[in-house]
């Protein structure tokens, strides 16, 4: 690594953001929590089914959005079906229990012979006291977004929170057999609705300050092309982002405000990842997060080369073009 270049760049931060690190500060996210998100039945299995639709794509599209916002918090997040397949439940609890999971979420809909019946409701193992708070937790948040009665937390012994060995909780999110339930759980908006409340239930559960997650910059590529050098910043969802030279135009930032840097898999220097890129455009690149903004800095190989900035959407990416 340039130690010169990164002394500089390290220099340019500290004029740029204040020089303070929180003691004892809470944590913020869900980094460094493992949980089991699991859509019950599937495949041969459909589950309830009435009024045109089947559970189990009900308990997979909710499951994954909200394996994608805890994902997007820092979790780890382990799935025991990510698509329309069977999977046992004697296997489910095998997945989050060899996983060592924190906690376990099983996701499901509910049926009645009696069509009036409606509303959703969260379930935890019989004398759980951290599943009953679990439980608890994402109840509430529930009821502040979805247009249903709630039917409250209830105890039971199903399989999957009966034999798993980590906190664990089952949500049945509405009735299939209900008109007006349908309309809700097979909406998308609402299936989102029901993944940012599990969310929030899940962060009050760890002592995470409730909110929703910041973007996350997944990763960097980049390649050198004919006439010009691509670098590419894949993002989790839309964000801003601002792009401008530095130090007489030999640095090319990328100043990504609220969000988060992954592990680019790069080498590392304090706190700072950085690649050679192998290109004569742009040598070298530093990507660091730094008091909640991500910067990413393309070293260039002559000063104030000229360079555009755009985005993509469906994924969201942030693209950067150095002009040969």
């Amino acid at each position: 690594m340039k130690r010169l270049s990164a002394l500089v760049i390290v220099v340019f931060l500290l004029a740029m953001v204040p020089a303070f690190h929180p003691v004892g500060a809470t944590q913020t996210d869900l980094s460094g929590y493992t949980i089991c998100v699991d859509a019950g039945h599937g495949g041969t299995d459909p589950g309830a089914v009435a009024n045109g639709v089947e559970e189990k794509d009900i308990n997979l599209a909710i499951a994954l959005k909200v394996a994608k916002l805890l994902e997007e918090d820092g979790a780890k997040v382990v799935l025991t079906r990510d698509g329309d397949y069977y999977v046992s439940l004697s296997d489910r609890v095998s997945i989050a229990n060899s996983a060592g999971c924190d906690i376990f979420i099983s996701i499901h809909a509910n049926a009645a012979s009696d069509t009036s019946a409606s509303g959703f409701e969260v379930y935890h193992y019989y004398g759980s006291t951290k599943g009953n708070l679990l439980a608890t937790y994402v109840d509430e948040e529930i009821a502040k977004e979805i247009p249903l009665k709630n039917r409250g937390v209830k105890e039971a012994g199903f399989y999957v929170i009966k034999y798993t060995t980590m906190p664990a909780i089952l949500i049945e999110t509405g009735f299939v057999t209900n008109t007006y339930d349908v309309s809700i759980i097979t909406d998308e908006n609402y299936q989102w609705k029901y993944a940012y409340a599990i969310l929030h239930g899940v962060q009050r559960y760890f002592g995470v300050p409730v909110h929703d997650p910041v973007p996350t910059v997944t990763g960097i590529r980049f390649a050198q092309h004919d006439g010009y050098f691509r670098v590419v910043l894949d993002v989790s969802q839309n964000t801003s982002y601002e792009t401008f030279y530095y130090y007489y135009g030999y640095y090319v930032v990328v100043e990504v405000p609220n969000a988060k840097l992954a592990d680019l898999g790069w080498s590392t220097d304090g706190d700072w990842q950085y690649t050679s890129t192998g290109s004569s455009t742009v040598p070298y690149i530093y990507a660091t997060e730094y008091n909640g903004t991500v910067y990413v800095v393309l070293e260039l190989n002559t000063p104030y080369a000229k360079y555009s900035a755009f985005t993509l959407s469906d994924p969201y990416r942030i693209v950067v073009d150095v002009y040969s």
